[in-house]
């Protein structure tokens, strides 16, 4: 018993000693002493964003949702204070309550504890867009108070680049975002893709040592400071190249869809071209869509410098549609030549991109392939592949391509239009620089290294 009473109180003397520390290093007396009720005065919104899918087990689910209560009631909640909003997420976000709801802590602690969980998978990317354009829009927050939007998740997301990108967004609309990572399964460089800064992100080994960081989390969401009225003199920002992406280097993409397709799986080919084209921002200074020759019918190549609008290249893609076989080699290597050379409209300073749709019958000299992705490679041409169909060989596909991550598949043509958005990610990565890619945290790290050495 009395090593049980020295143990109590040397945690006990260590909580202290924590409070202590963080009110000395604090800019502001943000949290208050133990003779005030609660712990942070200065006002904010906040949104907390829970994980409910599946891998969470229902015990540790309650506990996630005390550990919430807890923090919650550690700030002043209040109309003119601090605001709380819930939503929690698994197949489908779900809003429990929005922004200022609840007059009564009480009642508020109550619809809480009655949240039933949904389960299923873990789309992260939905629940940070709808807790972004939703509940922390303009429409619900007040302009002179922080907003922050605080993530508890226990499992990598179904959609790491969607996540990344959707994070962003929120980071550049002075969101600022906690990631805590709960359990063995959390992917660190997505929490840390998440969070606005390092420092907020938070990893515990299970759901209950969760409440052991109630008080640093509540500490660091009050020393959030309110964010700088807008100005009226702004530098315009550079031009965009892709909606949404906050890459602005030029960039050049050559396609290349099989010959041996029939008319039907030809025009879902030229469709998802057509779809990925329109989210560009396309001219001659910005980004340049390009497509390989038939080989084997007539159908000529549609070039870099030709059409410097989308209507133009909607209008070139509706000629060719007709089709028969090249193999995979023949379109590599016209991507590099002369699809890239500065004859065909290719620039030197653009971020290149061959994007090629290959099925089973992509061609039967496997190594002649493989030797033309390698040159192009070499010349610093990124390569995505998207195999179609059950009988394609993925091991041949990831030779090919320039990283694992830019290997994508489908069952049919029929579904090539649902890889638009990877593939837009794709792009969009490739568009940043290195310092970018850490600097911002857009996408987690295994698609940085893809990339950091070329």
């Amino acid at each position: 018993m009395l090593a049980a009473a020295v143990d109590i109180m040397d945690r006990r003397l260590s909580c202290l000693l924590l409070v202590a520390l963080l009110t000395i290093f604090s800019n502001k007396p943000c949290l208050a002493n133990d003779d005030e009720p609660k712990g942070c005065h200065n006002p904010a919104d906040i949104v907390f964003v829970l994980d409910e899918s599946g891998s969470i087990w229902g015990p540790h689910f309650t506990k996630q949702l005390e550990f919430v209560q807890n923090v919650v009631g550690l700030f002043d909640v209040t109309t003119d204070k601090t605001r709380i909003g819930v939503l929690t997420f698994g197949d489908t976000p779900r809003i429990i309550f929005h922004l200022g709801h609840h007059r009564d802590e009480a009642a508020m602690n109550a619809d809480i504890k009655a949240i039933k969980q949904m389960r299923g998978e873990t789309y992260t990317h939905d629940a940070l867009r709808v807790a972004r354009t939703e509940m922390l829009s303009p429409q619900r927050t007040r302009p002179t108070v922080p907003h922050i939007s605080i993530v508890i998740t226990d499992w990598e997301s179904n959609n790491p680049d969607q996540t990344a990108l959707e994070a962003d967004h929120m980071h550049r609309e002075g969101i600022q975002t906690f990631a805590i990572g709960v359990g063995p399964y959390v992917n660190k460089n997505e929490l840390q893709a998440i969070a606005s800064s390092n420092d907020l992100v938070f990893e515990v080994d299970d759901y209950g040592a969760l409440d052991g960081l109630k008080q640093i989390l509540a500490w660091k969401a009050c020393q959030v400071v309110t964010p700088p009225p807008p100005t009226t003199t702004t530098t315009p920002p550079p031009p965009q190249m892709i909606e949404g992406c906050t890459g602005h280097k030029p960039m050049d993409n050559i396609w290349a869809i099989p010959d041996l397709v029939d008319e039907n799986e030809n025009d879902f080919a030229l469709d998802l071209i057509n779809e990925v084209s329109s989210e560009m921002k396309i001219g001659p200074n910005r980004v340049q869509v390009g497509l390989t020759p038939r080989n084997c019918q007539v159908g000529a190549a549609i070039r870099l410098k030709e059409h410097d609008t989308q209507e133009g290249i909607r209008e070139a893609l509706d000629r060719r549609r007709y089709s028969t076989s090249a193999t995979t080699h023949n379109h590599l290597r016209y991507i590099r030549s002369p699809g890239m050379l500065a004859e065909s409209g290719g620039r030197s300073d653009a971020v290149k991109f061959g994007i090629l749709i290959v099925d089973s019958q992509h061609g039967n000299n496997f190594a002649k392939a493989k030797s033309e992705a390698k040159k192009a490679k070499d010349e610093g041409i990124k390569l995505i592949v998207i195999g179609v169909g059950n009988d394609v060989e993925e091991s041949e596909l990831n030779a090919i391509a320039s990283s694992p991550d830019d290997v994508m598949t489908c069952g049919s043509y029929a579904e090539l239009t649902s890889l638009k958005t990877n593939i837009i990610a794709r792009l969009c990565n490739g568009l940043l620089s290195s310092s970018a890619l850490k600097q911002r945290r857009i996408f987690i790290k295994r698609y940085f290294n893809a990339y950091e050495e070329e």
